[in-house]
């Protein structure tokens, strides 16, 4: 199976700023947050709040609590640059705590993700997510979570039937013996027969006319699909490396195979793995360009 070191890591920049740096004031002109030209537009299409400028929206209604008013990070204007080498040029969104970790944890803590979203250039964001490939192995080891995930079903029928197909469409068909041909034919058949309900309706209708699927060896289009399906899928009891991880931390199990940084990580919980994250990107990207008020040890919990 294709491992995360064997993709192609460049990123693609995005065409538009990261940060618009709009404000959202209170009913007293209070600046309550920033945020992008899309959530204003979501205010102002409700009657939810009116424009003081371009950037600038007021809410018509008093606020439930206080918005970021306390939260420094959230109320500065972000730059438009890349907090490792400092360019604004081909510009991309980095998760500092990569998102197949942060899916799978409280609400309370995703919803603080922001602060671990940096503008990072395509360039550096290739050059770091190589040394974030090698601390996901690290973790996968640690806490016997692999990378491709638990819980896969092997579907030997399907890889029988996808190399059967393969071969009745190799142009040199004509060099295999009819006797291994018709046990190929057969095969296919049988496949095909007992999965019907995996192929595409067009399929299933070119399959229906073949009674017991015999000869449905010679619709191309069917052969096609039957190489093109997963020979392993997702079963019912799945589960991912990051949800692995995020339950294990999350309920402060060690193990023996775990280095003395994963067990400090499991035992103190999910909020030092999110820190884990925070440093393994400062130490190997060296961001000259954090914004002010970013850190290690930010809070990753919902005040």
């Amino acid at each position: 199976m294709e491992t995360e070191t064997d993709r192609k890591l460049t990123m693609q920049s995005r065409e538009q700023d990261i940060y618009n740096n709009c404000k959202v004031l209170d009913i007293t002109g209070t600046l309550l947050f920033r945020a992008g030209t899309r959530r204003l537009e979501w205010y102002l299409s409700r009657n939810l709040a009116h424009r003081i400028d371009a950037n600038t929206i007021q809410l018509n209604f008093v606020n439930k609590g206080s918005g970021r008013q306390n939260e420094p990070f959230y109320l500065q204007e972000m730059q438009n640059m890349c907090t490792i080498c400092g360019s604004s040029t081909n510009l991309t969104m980095h998760h500092v705590v990569p998102h197949q970790y942060r899916k799978y944890m409280d609400d309370k803590i995703k919803s603080r993700s922001s602060h671990d979203l940096l503008p990072v250039c395509t360039l550096c964001h290739d050059k770091y997510e190589r040394h974030a490939v090698l601390f996901k192995q690290h973790l996968s080891h640690c806490f016997s979570a692999p990378l491709e995930g638990v819980g896969w079903i092997e579907r030997k029928d399907i890889g029988k039937g996808m190399r059967a197909a393969s071969t009745l469409m190799s142009p040199s068909l004509d060099k295999i013996p009819k006797q291994r041909i018709d046990q190929l034919r057969a095969i296919v058949n049988e496949v095909v027969v007992q999965n019907t309900d995996l192929f595409s309706a067009d399929s299933q209708a070119l399959i229906s006319q073949y009674q017991f699927g015999v000869g449905v060896w010679a619709e191309h289009s069917v052969l096609k699909e039957l190489m093109s399906m997963d020979v392993r899928i997702r079963g019912p009891g799945f589960c991912a490396h990051g949800e692995i991880i995020v339950d294990v931390v999350g309920h402060h199990r060690t193990n023996s195979l775990m280095c003395d940084q994963c067990k400090e990580i499991a035992v103190a919980g999910v909020p030092a793995l999110v820190a884990s994250w925070r440093r393994h990107f400062v130490e190997h990207a060296g961001p000259a360009y954090l914004p002010n008020h970013w850190s290690v040890e930010y809070s990753c919990e919902q005040n």
